[in-house]
């Protein structure tokens, strides 16, 4: 139920889930709380940070993390949904810094650059190399290292381009797009947004390629 929410929301074709008796995240949380139901604690958690991950939405993927280690400090989910958690949270408090300038959320990026790092050294290059590439890019970033950020955005793309991850890819372009636009290469960062576009379109998130067309717009 919760991933057709979070479907949903991203391919913005509300059709989808017209004849399902669709509960909403809020009663959903309520069931929760009558049942203590760990694992649809964690299902309604990680869906709703996806939701707004995806939407850049980065505030409220902080308070969601927030809220819920509070709530479930001790979680057993240690499945690979909690890798997600981790880079969602990255990459959202890499992108705080950069608009707050505060360093707390510098130093909760880092700690994620070290773990993504570690799951790539330790677990799979396959899986993880993409992730740690596009994070290290938004570490340079917030440093200044123009250069070195454009050359591991690139390598983010390459690799999930290479090991198959469409919507990783699609993010990195995203990312890549935004960060060269920022940076005066507005040429180039149009046309890494559009093919970001056309590869959320391929993923089926409509709604989110419409966003990505809107931000061209205005670029």
């Amino acid at each position: 139920m919760c991933l057709v929410h979070c479907c949903s929301k991203l391919s913005g074709i509300a059709s989808a889930t017209a004849d399902i008796d669709l509960k909403s995240y809020d009663e959903l949380e309520e069931i929760v709380g009558e049942t203590n139901n760990a694992l649809l604690a964690w299902q309604v958690f990680i869906y709703q940070m996806c939701d707004h991950f995806f939407m850049r939405e980065y505030i409220v993927v902080a308070e969601l993390s927030e809220k819920f280690s509070e709530k479930y400090p001790s979680s057993p989910q240690k499945r690979i949904l909690q890798f997600f958690r981790t880079f969602y949270e990255g990459i959202a408090y890499f992108q705080i810094a950069r608009d707050t300038r505060q360093n707390k959320w510098r130093a909760l990026g880092e700690k994620v650059v070290v773990q993504i790092s570690q799951f790539e050294e330790t677990m799979s290059k396959w899986n993880f190399e993409n992730k740690s590439l596009l994070l290290w890019a938004e570490l340079q970033y917030l440093d200044g290292d123009i250069e070195s950020a454009d050359a591991s955005y690139r390598a983010s793309v390459k690799s999930a381009h290479d090991h198959k991850f469409l919507q990783e890819e699609a993010l990195a372009l995203e990312l890549h797009g935004i960060f060269l636009i920022e940076n005066n290469m507005v040429t180039e960062g149009l046309q890494q947004l559009q093919i970001a576009r056309d590869k959320y379109i391929k993923w089926g998130a409509i709604k989110k390629a419409g966003a990505v067309e809107d931000f061209i717009d205005l670029a």
